[in-house]
């Protein structure tokens, strides 16, 4: 008790927090009650000083909120409660005693005695307008904590409900009015408010609409929508609030617009179908006028879109209060869905009006409400449009009046599961023949087509409506346009394909019989001559159509067939142009290619098996012209062939098993490297040929099929079994192959990528090679000076290849490759492609180092070796003396700038920018535009944070102008796409920075940009169009 005694001095004397956590330690360690401490507190609680007093109550309240809540008993919290109760009298102890109560409130020893106590004491006692809002708050969450486990004595209080609405009234703050809207709540869903309606609602609506902003930096983030949603939910929560509430909310309507509008209209549609139909009766054709305003004359179409769903939600509430006759299964409509249909089809009859629209968006939402008013309206608005489409009078209006029907089946087409589009199914199944005919008829006429074609494909998308005849049926009209000698669909073909796309996915025979041949026929057996470019636009077109139809099973494998036999017929014989043979040939081959990377994106499980039924076969044609007598004059040998067929393989072989993949790469490395025919490949050449791509006398086209031994180790799983015995020495080889002079660029940059793919993927396996044969490949090769300047270059590309396999994966020789090609710098012959370089490794932009071809990538190591090297060419550059060494890491800097995030380079901004703008002095198209697009991207964030006073942008304004306009100039070092930077550039700068700062150069501008008005290239004209 002494110990007690002593520490309640301390406190009252020095407000310490050691002091309260040592007497909850006591209390909870029961070497202390709670009693102890209130009798210690004796004379402190009857002081004659208000601030004493205070202090002793706010004591007891911490160490009740702070210690074990078994260590109160039920006897405590009697007497605690009635204590309390007694301190929220007094104006210089209610606050500690209210934070009492709300500990207490949530005791389990907290019964219904106190409860009811405590609701009376403090609807009787306290005075919120005399409360600051925190301790208001405490009072609303004391209420709120008794509402939770106390709720039934308050209800059975009849003096709780008038004392709460007399406390509650006249509250502003919104943290509060969260926790206020809740209570008055549960008092509308629970309580008996026969008395107290008016009261009860008045404190509630006068909060409509919410107009509250967050202020900024809210530390209690309480948005508008927060508060917006608890009353809504307040006032949605009893019927009885309908008779007061409904006049209030179409005054709202009529009186205000904008925001109030929207929040009326939305919170009508949660309220009626709580006030249910007979308030609704009551006020339905006042709604309905409203309504009918705000969606045939919106002030906008979020407001419209509103208005039309409390119109549905009106319509759906008053269907419930319709039964029909005694035995009768009809469902009955009500008199207002009879009248707002009627209304829309008066408008309808001027379909060409703007008006129409807003009818259809009304007959519209009526299909998703209840299936008797879905059923009605579908009833009475189809036939009504198919009657007037085929109306002589309205000849001229056929296309809005299909339109509308379109607006009707997409509606019905994007309905849910449940009654309404069960009735709309049924409907559409029992209407199909007329309304299949009113599209189909459409499609005759050019203004309408478009129209047709897209109700066509809405109703093609709902299965189960159209048989396959009546499928058959729509493929013969849409066959018809696309195979008229005229193009009668032009930029409506897309939408045309769709449909017949959709069709073949429920039915592809009927595709497959009707259009499918039709195409094929009409593809030429022979490449159209050089001047014949109707014919070429006409075989592209037919190959965009197959490509887009071809996606299922069944369909692809005849796409397969047959431009596979196309191309070995057409790569068989010999061209009398090669060039125009090799285009129409790639254009099959990206066909097939196309629809397989879509196949592969969507995991169809047919695309494996094209690597025993496709592969070979492409592959053959490529080797069997590699090894002909006059492999420069045969098509399958063109580079416009071996990219599409090298797409091909990538695609089938990512998505073939691990199995498959090992079998099929073992039977290519034995042809590649032994001449040797085996597995897939034996049917389709003979078992020894004189294929010797690696052969250092390997001609060009041989050399050339390397890219499809890329193309098929990239996208292998590391856990593939590899064919090479020894890894080591097979890499070796590739690098040698790579920097051999007659290997070409294209070549050797393709082994590159391979050399690339099988470092990341198996580094674990090559520690010897990257300790042994690297370093002396950097000594003798790259690092020497000697060495001839090509040779150098190819070979620092496979450094770079090698050095990003390391770097995506983190791994701990990737920095050392990086630090190698920072030494080169000095070099007069490489250092600015090594500059280059060092952009090139961050970048990882080739294609190969995916997470698609399973490559081995860490998280984030590329950001994090852009925020390494970032600093250190910055720092490189400024400490440079030599201009040679500058230039490098200049170099350096425009090719790294595009790879580094927004976020690693905005911090370097105001050291940057001097740079960049020398930059854009640079050679190299790739390298301004690098850095024009950097200083776009900073122009843009600076527009949107409007940061136009200063900042590096507005210091560098005139550096940066000048630089823009003497990059939008055409000349032959100036190429159009840094026109277009350029140009885009100088375009931004009045929306990032100020007029004053701009104005200066404004006839210089406004004069430059004449000549890039003038500019012979259209994509240049448009942005100097736009800039000015």
């Amino acid at each position: 008790m002494e110990k007690c005694q002593e520490l309640v001095r301390t406190y009252v004397a020095t407000d310490g927090d050691d002091t309260i956590k040592e007497l909850v330690q006591h209390v909870d360690d029961q070497l202390l009650t709670l009693l102890h401490i209130v009798k210690s507190l004796g004379e402190y609680l009857t002081s004659e000083d208000g601030k004493i007093r205070e202090k002793g109550i706010r004591l007891l309240s911490h160490v009740i909120s702070q210690c074990q809540s078994e260590r109160i008993s039920k006897q405590s919290t009697r007497v605690l409660t009635t204590f309390y109760l007694e301190k929220i009298q007094d104006a210089d102890t209610i606050i500690p005693a209210l934070d009492g109560l709300l500990t207490l409130t949530s005791l389990p020893t907290f019964g219904t005695n106190e409860a009811t106590d405590t609701a009376h004491s403090v609807i009787s006692h306290i005075s919120m307008k005399a409360l600051v809002q925190s301790v208001r708050y405490v009072v609303f969450r004391i209420i709120d904590a008794l509402f939770a486990k106390h709720l039934a004595a308050l209800v059975s209080s009849p003096t709780f409900l008038p004392g709460y609405i007399k406390l509650a009234e006249g509250e502003k703050d919104p943290r509060n009015l969260l926790l206020a809207f809740n209570i008055a709540r549960v008092i509308a869903l629970e309580f008996d408010i026969t008395n107290h309606i008016d009261d009860l609602f008045d404190i509630t609506f006068c909060y409509f609409p919410i107009t509250f902003k967050p202020p900024p930096n809210d530390p209690y983030g309480i948005t508008t929508e927060d508060l917006k949603s608890s009353l809504s939910a307040c006032l949605s929560a009893t019927p009885r609030f309908g008779p007061l509430a409904l006049p209030l909310f179409l005054e709202k309507l009529s009186a205000t617009a904008g925001n109030t509008k929207r929040d009326t209209l939305r919170t009508i549609s949660l309220c009626l179908p709580v006030y249910g139909p007979a308030v609704a009766k009551s006020f339905a054709s006042q709604m309905w006028s409203a309504f009918k305003l705000e969606i045939f004359q919106p002030l906008d179409a979020e407001t419209a879109d509103k208005a039309v769903n409390a119109l549905t939600t009106l319509l759906l509430v008053l269907g419930k209060n319709k039964t029909a006759g005694p035995g009768s299964t009809e469902e009955v409509i009500d008199e207002l869905t009879e009248e707002v249909i009627t209304e829309c089809l008066r408008v309808l009859r001027e379909p060409e009006k703007s008006q129409a629209q807003h009818a259809i968006k009304i007959v519209n939402a009526c299909l998703d409400t209840a299936s008797a008013i879905c059923t009605y309206t579908l009833n009475r608005v189809a036939p009504f449009l198919i009657k007037q489409f085929h109306d002589p009078d309205e000849a001229a209006h056929r296309d809005p009046i299909l339109a509308a029907l379109r607006d009707v089946l997409h509606a019905i087409r994007e309905l849910k599961e449940g009654p309404c589009r069960e009735a709309s199914l049924a409907f559409l199944k029992a209407n199909k023949d007329t309304t299949l005919g009113a599209l189909t008829s459409g499609l005759n006429t050019k203004v309408s087509r478009g129209s047709a074609l897209s109700g066509l494909l809405q109703i093609s998308y709902m299965q189960g409506v159209l048989s396959n005849e009546e499928m058959a049926f729509v493929v013969h009209k849409i066959n018809e346009l696309l195979g008229s000698e005229k193009d009668e669909l032009e930029d409506l073909r897309p939408i045309a394909l769709e449909v017949l796309n959709v069709i073949s996915i429920v039915s592809p025979k009927v595709v497959e019989e009707n259009t499918l041949p039709m195409l094929f026929a009409a593809l030429p057996d022979k490449a159209p001559a050089r001047d014949a470019d109707e014919e070429r636009a006409k075989y592209w077109a037919i190959l965009s159509a197959l490509a887009t139809l071809c996606e299922a099973p069944t369909l692809f494998e005849v796409l397969v067939i047959r431009l596979s036999t196309k191309l070995e017929i057409i790569c068989g014989t010999g061209p009398a142009d090669r060039e125009c043979t090799a285009a129409y040939a790639s254009a099959l081959l990206q066909a097939i290619s196309n629809v397989l990377a879509r196949k592969s994106e969507a995991a169809h499980p047919d695309v494996p098996k094209y690597l025993d039924r496709l592969l070979p076969t492409l592959l053959t044609s490529v080797v069997t012209a590699a090894i002909s007598p006059t492999p420069e004059n045969e098509v399958a040998t063109h580079p416009k062939i071996i990219h599409p067929i090298a797409s091909v393989f990538s695609v089938v072989i990512r998505s073939a098993p691990t199995a498959k993949q090992a079998s099929f790469i073992n039977s290519l490395s034995k042809l590649f490297y032994e001449a040797r025919v085996e597995g897939v490949l034996m049917s389709k050449l003979p078992a020894q040929c004189n294929f010797n791509p690696f052969d250092e006398n390997a001609p060009y086209e041989q050399r050339n099929v390397v890219i499809l031994l890329t193309a098929s180790i990239v996208p292998l799983r590391p856990e593939t079994e590899l064919p090479f015995e020894d890894l080591d020495q097979t890499l070796s080889s590739l690098v040698e192959w790579c920097t051999n002079d007659r290997t070409s660029d294209v070549q050797s940059i393709n082994a590159t990528r391979l050399i690339s793919s099988l470092v990341n993927k198996h580094s674990e396996r090559l520690k010897s090679w990257m300790d042994g044969y690297l370093p002396n490949f950097w000594q003798e090769t790259i690092y020497n000076p000697r060495q001839v300047r090509q040779v150098r270059i190819r070979a620092l590309q496979v450094w770079v290849a090698v050095t990003r396999a390391l770097v995506v994966q983190s791994h701990q020789k990737g920095d050392e490759c990086v630090n190698n090609v920072f030494s080169l710098f000095e070099d007069p012959l490489v250092g600015r492609a090594a500059g280059k370089a060092i952009g090139e490794i961050a970048l990882n932009d080739d294609g190969v180092l995916t997470k698609k071809n399973s490559a081995t990538i860490r998280l984030f190591a590329l950001q994090k070796l852009c925020a390494r090297l970032l600093p250190r060419v910055i720092l490189g550059y400024k400490e440079s003396k030599e201009s040679l060494i500058q230039d490098a890491y200049l170099v350096a800097l425009a090719s790294l700038i595009k790879a580094v995030p927004k976020s690693t380079y905005a911090e370097y901004l105001s050291v940057l920018m001097p740079i960049l703008l020398r930059g854009l002095s640079l050679e190299g198209t790739e390298l301004r535009t690098n850095i024009f697009q950097t200083l776009l991207q900073v122009a843009k964030d600076t527009a949107e944070l409007s940061a136009t006073n200063t900042g590096p942008l507005a210091e560098h304004a005139g550096s940066l102008i000048k630089a823009a306009l003497s990059n939008s100039q055409h000349s032959e070092a100036i190429t159009p796409s840094i026109q277009v930077c350029a140009l885009q550039l100088l375009a931004i700068l009045p929306g990032a920075l100020r007029y004053d700062i701009l104005h200066p150069y404004k006839s210089e501008v406004i004069r430059k940009l004449g000549s890039a008005l003038d500019d012979r290239k259209r994509a240049v004209r448009k942005e100097a169009v736009d800039c000015r």
